[in-house]
């Protein structure tokens, strides 16, 4: 009687941590061309000078965009360079700034306040200047080329919710991971003593390699 008792808990036990193992390897699995992604950016960023890889690089133009006529609201705006782009307008930021004090001929006067209008991206992207009242809008348009496309995929520059909720779901994953190979590890592979000094050992010295470039 006593036995089969005792033997209930580490039934649930084992069952326990094979589930927890078989989900530690389907969330590495799944996450494993963000990891990919992530680590070999992140190494062209650590030792992109000290091996003289092309640096990411922006191809910028400048030009002037003729409207039919003067937009009523920046929304308004938005809308017409989001057609123009052909992108959606989940793609597209804007905001007002206010007028701020200019001098001009010696004078202090206040300069009428500007329209900002950004269409995000992660290869493409540009901003736009709008002056309310006039019928052209200044738009300044970058290209980045694929080191510099594949830089700002990982550190999600570009605003979009999709790929945001994509890294966001990686991260998560890798606190999972993180925990549960803790676990799996003190449970399956070892004493809890050596797991500890090893965990403990790994956070000093990123301790003290953080505390040095502070």
């Amino acid at each position: 009687m006593t036995s089969n008792t005792a033997s209930r808990p580490d039934s649930r036990r084992g069952t326990f941590l094979r589930n927890l193992r078989r989900f530690h390897a389907w969330v590495g699995l799944s996450g494993a061309a963000f990891g990919l992604l992530f680590g070999l950016t992140g190494f062209l960023q650590n030792h992109r000078a000290v091996m003289k890889i092309e640096a990411g690089q922006v191809e910028e133009h400048k030009v002037q965009i003729q409207l039919d006529q003067a937009p009523a609201t920046i929304e308004e705006l938005a809308g017409t360079l989001a057609s123009r782009f052909g992108v959606p307008m989940s793609r597209v930021r804007w905001r007002v700034l206010p007028p701020r004090p200019a001098r001009f001929g010696g004078q202090e006067v206040k300069a009428a306040e500007q329209w900002l209008v950004m269409v995000t991206g992660h290869a493409h992207f540009a901003r736009a200047t709008y002056l309310p009242g006039n019928r052209t809008v200044d738009l300044e348009r970058g290209d980045a080329n694929l080191v510099e496309t594949l830089e700002r995929l990982h550190k999600a520059e570009g605003g979009q919710a999709g790929w945001i909720l994509l890294t966001d779901c990686f991260a998560g994953g890798l606190v999972f991971m993180t925990l549960s190979g803790t676990l799996l590890w003190t449970r399956l592979a070892g004493p809890r003593l050596l797991s500890a000094a090893l965990a403990l050992g790994g956070l000093v010295a990123a301790i003290l390699v953080a505390s040095r470039a502070w």
